[in-house]
């Protein structure tokens, strides 16, 4: 790509390192690129580790480095005070103001103000986006995750290319700090198209702005070797997510403890946590407390899963929030029995119960390891189940999907 050209696609994110969202976007990012589209990745978190391999021709632009020199540059007593001055206007007007029906473009002082209070809160994620696409303009953005999601559409508010943004999370369960949740949907009027993964993140959507450009943007899934289903014959206990308290990985511990304290026949089943995080020494911690820590393979981060995949009998989800996550989808494809919990409709778009899975009350350990010794005692049973999964699993290939992207991202 010249200096000066911009790119068919460009997908922005905070960083490439482990995450469902950064596994998409690599996925897309090859899938257009082999299309022929000019493809660029922008991540813009500074100092984060790089876990994801992009294909030959995807330029990576790490505008980490700039985000830093920017914020180093500002004056803190400068940017403090603009940010603290944008939370009481914020709190003063409500969410219901911001929300309005504001004209996009526009020179009257309450679209100023508004601007004005949002650059205080995203404040230099928007400036260093804003900077790379006036020097290299996009005709289309594709940004993933909320706070990114907010500065790619603060940084094209004037601009013209087309702005889809992807949320992955049921937003009814919101983490981001009240100021961020308050300037959605004024900020999301930018987008061209707003687009979720999962039918409940979408509602969540709906239930919180007022837009009419919603759209369900499934997530892709590599391709899985197809061959003769070997959950039957294969033995131990799977899950691959980030070590944080979101995926629920103490409940899935306690619920192995419970089942090897209970069940005779476990003396060739382990457990493999595949996955990186602040929380993995205290979950170390909790199997050795839990008398398991020598059953549990605790692996990491590892870029190609399909391995273990290809080994496990049983996939097992214990999240206490998710959108639709990349794994488990991985794991239907690949012919896994799945067990998942009722805490987020995400997973339950794909996973019916005794049908191509198995479904759990969230957070409870006794009932989770109650639906692991039925499928570790029943092969036949993990081979229904894991059978059906891959069957559901077809309409996540790129051929099925591709049309649906393409409409997204107005690429007919």
């Amino acid at each position: 790509m010249s200096e000066s050209a911009g790119s068919d696609l460009s997908l922005v994110l905070p960083h490439l390192g482990a995450g469902g969202a950064q596994k998409v976007a690599v996925l897309a990012a090859e899938h257009f690129q082999q299309a022929g589209y000019r493809v660029e990745l922008i991540t813009l978190l500074p100092d984060q580790e790089v876990l994801h391999v992009l294909p030959l021709g995807v330029d990576h632009i790490d505008l980490g480095g700039s985000l830093h020199q920017a914020m180093a540059k500002q004056c803190r007593w400068r940017r403090f005070l603009h940010r603290w001055s944008a939370r009481v206007c914020l709190s003063l007007a409500g969410p219901s103001f911001f929300g309005s029906s504001t004209p996009r473009v526009g020179s009257d002082w309450i679209q100023r103000w508004m601007l004005w209070c949002c650059r205080g809160i995203v404040g230099p994620r928007a400036d260093v986006l804003t900077g790379h696409w006036r020097q290299h303009p996009p005709r289309r953005v594709l940004s993933f995750l909320s706070k990114t999601n907010l500065a790619a559409c603060l940084a094209l508010w004037s601009e013209e290319a087309h702005l889809v943004v992807s949320e992955r999370n049921d937003l009814r369960r919101d983490v981001l700090p009240a100021e961020w949740r308050a300037l959605r949907p004024l900020l999301f009027q930018r987008a061209d198209v707003v687009t979720a993964n999962a039918q409940g993140t979408l509602d969540s959507l709906r239930a919180i702005t007022s837009l009419q450009q919603l759209m369900l943007l499934p997530n892709p899934l590599p391709r899985v070797a197809a061959g003769p289903s070997k959950v039957g014959q294969n033995s131990g206990f799977l899950t691959i997510a980030r070590a944080v308290q979101q995926k629920g990985l103490d409940r899935l511990i306690e619920a192995f403890a419970v089942l090897l304290d209970g069940s005779e026949s476990m003396d060739s089943w382990s457990l493999t946590l595949v996955g990186d995080g602040p929380e993995r020494v205290g979950l170390e911690a909790l199997a050795e407390r839990c008398g398991v820590r020598h059953r549990i393979r605790f692996l990491g981060h590892c870029h190609d899963v399909r391995a273990e995949l290809a080994a496990a009998a049983v996939f097992v989800l214990p999240s206490r929030k998710e959108g639709m996550p990349n794994a488990l989808l991985e794991a239907m494809a690949a012919g896994l029995a799945v067990i998942v919990n009722d805490a987020s409709p995400g997973p339950l778009e794909f996973v019916t119960h005794g049908q191509n899975g198995l479904v759990v009350p969230h957070d409870d350990a006794a009932a989770l390891a109650r639906a692991m010794l039925r499928l570790q005692t029943d092969p036949q049973l993990r081979i229904r189940l894991g059978l059906a999964a891959q069957d559901r699993l077809k309409s996540q290939d790129w051929p099925v999907l591709e049309p649906i992207w393409k409409a997204a991202l107005a690429m007919e």
